[in-house]
């Protein structure tokens, strides 16, 4: 059999096949030359790429950054995909951005050089330990960003040298003193006004409303008389203060924790001190406080000149007495000269503090040291439990995640693997969940459209305050509209408040058109029950009156040879107004906000600068977007 396969491999046929499989993978091998290596980058700009590293730092960074500044409010908005792509493609853009005023940088010859950017590091309080820079925590906190010193020397001197462009772009705009006097005049502008007041509410009661009306206003409006979506769903809740309840610490238990870590129970050392205070004038003062020190170490007493030389009236009555204090608490420079005394009695030289100056007497040191067991055996045992607890809870969530995995259509098998028991909720919208599941995280899940349809468990949520919870939906009403039985008051109610609404709007704009041909209107004010309010002085920030109403004040032109200027207006409510404008007041001299106000539109006039510095840059650049590349950033 052997020799036959032998003279098979040798024949025309196998060596027609060899062939053909060499070429093959020759072919294959010239295609991939040919097709390149496959594509990494999100984008490119000017034929440079962003790299899918940057753009996942990036975001991940700007993700941290919205959620400790938004909170519970971004976790709402995480969970709507179209606003995540949204958000993935700015942070994109801005490192595109960033990539243009790079090139513009070097087109302009800016450099940084290492002198400058070993004084920005050194400068930087996220390397400081005790007020001064520290080379191993400088290290420590690079290497833990994944950088070695060169990569974050490299980084800091592209951001500085962007810095130098933007600086040199923004700090070129300043706003004309003109401009902020005008500015400053309209924002504190005040006007007086006249108006009439037809209430809606007035006419309501002889309003009438058909049955065809609200057939038609039903179909016209059904998407105001909306039911939120709802869920029902089943959990399970795991609590630490529940687990601590079980958890038994006994005195030895503490004795040995305490024993073995000493460094937890240390009473760090506090002193008491005397001082005499002078703060008036600085010259004086210093020159008064060097005078009293030197009574003082010629032998004067020193609480008889606190009590009658000292600024610190509370202390002066006790000789200067403070309390007992440790490091941390006072004034730097005051504290520093304290701790520098070396026996009781001893005087410190004339301290200067933002208070004035002072000279400090030591009156007694209390040492640093080791709190006995019995002071702190309770705090221990607390403080066991609750370790203990939270090892426990963290192996609990351990378990309920894999057993909830595991079992995935439902949580009996989980709960009864745990020794735990299933709660399951009403109905409720995102508006109407209780607590618990009053929680973003929590809501996000329970409104999955993936866990719906799957009908698995949800991932493990960790809660505040130690507790962690898994849902399973059990039931789900979609977003519908209410029949019109159940919305059948709630329209009626509608449709009286527009119609009367309507009513008021007629006679509203039949007072002003009297009042616009010149006609009195005293008989139609009696007629109808209204008066005529005055206000005065109102303001653009007046919180008082109705934002519409506010807005059309000062949208109206000044009132001409005391004609006044007027003008119907409607407000949220459905009230119908006649409004007369009658003076415009403005300020003569500057307020308080000037300052503010040219700053404000110093900084404005730099950003639109800066805003169209991209824009310009963006339209001579060679930029191309991977949208593919860009969706895998998560």
């Amino acid at each position: 059999m052997l020799d036959k396969l032998r003279e098979g491999a040798q024949g025309k046929v196998a060596k027609v096949i060899l062939v053909l499989i060499i070429l093959s993978f020759a072919l294959a091998g010239v295609g991939s030359y040919l097709n390149g290596p496959a594509r990494t980058a999100p984008a490119t700009v000017n034929g440079t790429d962003i790299s899918a590293v940057d753009l996942e730092n990036a975001y991940r960074n700007e993700r941290t950054r919205m959620e400790s500044q938004m909170g519970a409010a971004f976790a709402q908005l995480a969970a709507n995909p179209e606003y995540m792509k949204q958000f993935r493609r700015s942070v994109l853009d801005s490192l595109i951005d960033q990539a243009l005023l790079d090139n513009k940088a070097r087109e302009l010859g800016l450099r940084v050089s290492d002198e400058q950017i070993k004084q920005a590091i050194v400068a930087m309080p996220e390397f400081a330990e005790n007020g001064k820079f520290s080379n191993e925590r400088y290290l420590q906190l690079v290497r833990r960003a994944g950088l070695s010193p060169e990569m974050f020397r490299d980084s800091m001197r592209q951001d500085m040298v962007r810095q130098q462009l933007v600086s040199a772009l923004l700090g070129t705009d300043f706003a004309l003193k003109g401009e902020v006097e005008q500015l400053d005049q309209l924002y504190n502008q005040t006007r007086d006004i006249r108006l009439v007041r037809l209430a809606a509410a007035n006419y309501m009661a002889d309003i009438q409303v058909a049955d065809s009306e609200l057939e038609q206003y039903y179909k016209s409006n059904s998407t105001r008389f909306m039911k939120d979506e709802e869920v029902k769903i089943d959990y399970l809740l795991l609590d630490a203060a529940n687990l601590s309840r079980d958890i038994k610490v006994t005195e030895q238990d503490a004795q040995d924790y305490y024993d073995q870590h000493q460094d937890l129970f240390q009473r760090v050392e506090r002193r008491q001190v005397a001082h005499i205070l002078i703060g008036k004038d600085q010259k004086e003062a210093e020159q008064k406080a060097q005078a009293l020190l030197t009574k003082l170490k010629a032998g004067d007493d020193f609480a008889a000149l606190a009590k009658s030389d000292s600024a610190d009236t509370f202390s002066a009555k006790k000789g200067g007495e403070l309390e007992w204090f440790e490091k941390g608490v006072m004034d730097p420079a005051f504290e520093q000269a304290a701790f520098a005394l070396a026996k009781t009695g001893d005087l410190s030289g004339v301290v200067k503090s933002p208070f004035g100056f002072h000279i400090i007497k030591l009156l007694a040191v209390e040492p640093a040291k080791t709190k006995p067991f019995a002071d702190v055996k309770d705090e221990t045992i607390s403080r066991l439990q609750a370790d203990k607890a939270k090892e426990l809870f963290f192996a609990e969530q351990q378990k309920l995640a894999d057993n909830s995995f595991e079992n995935p259509d439902s949580l009996d098998l989980t709960a009864d693997a745990m020794g735990m028991k299933v709660q399951s909720s009403d109905y409720f919208t995102q508006a109407t969940a209780p607590a618990p599941l009053n929680d973003p995280k929590v809501l996000s899940a329970a409104f999955s459209e993936e866990l719906r349809e799957n009908m698995t468990n949800s991932d493990v949520i960790e809660l505040a305050e130690g507790k962690a919870l898994v849902l399973h939906i059990t039931g789900h009403h979609p977003k519908a509209v209410k029949s019109l039985a159940e919305v059948k008051e709630q329209m009626i109610a509608a449709i009286k408040h527009d119609k009367a609404s309507e009513v008021a709007r007629g006679k509203a704009q039949m007072l002003l058109d009297k009042l616009k041909v010149g006609e009195q209107i005293e008989s139609d004010l009696t007629a109808l029950g209204v008066k005529i309010e005055t206000r005065r002085g109102v303001t653009r920030f007046t919180q008082e009156l109705d934002q519409n109403l506010v807005a059309k004040v000062f949208a109206l032109p000044q009132p001409q040879a005391d004609k006044p200027s007027m003008s119907l207006v409607s407000e949220v409510n459905g009230d119908r107004l006649v409004v007369a404008l009658d003076k415009v007041n403005t300020p003569k001299e500057p307020s308080p906000m000037a300052a503010m106000l040219q700053s404000q539109l110093g900084q404005g006039k730099a950003q639109a600068d800066y805003k169209a510095l991209v824009a310009e840059l963006r339209k001579t650049a060679d930029i191309e977007y991977f949208t593919a590349v860009e969706a895998t950033v998560e």
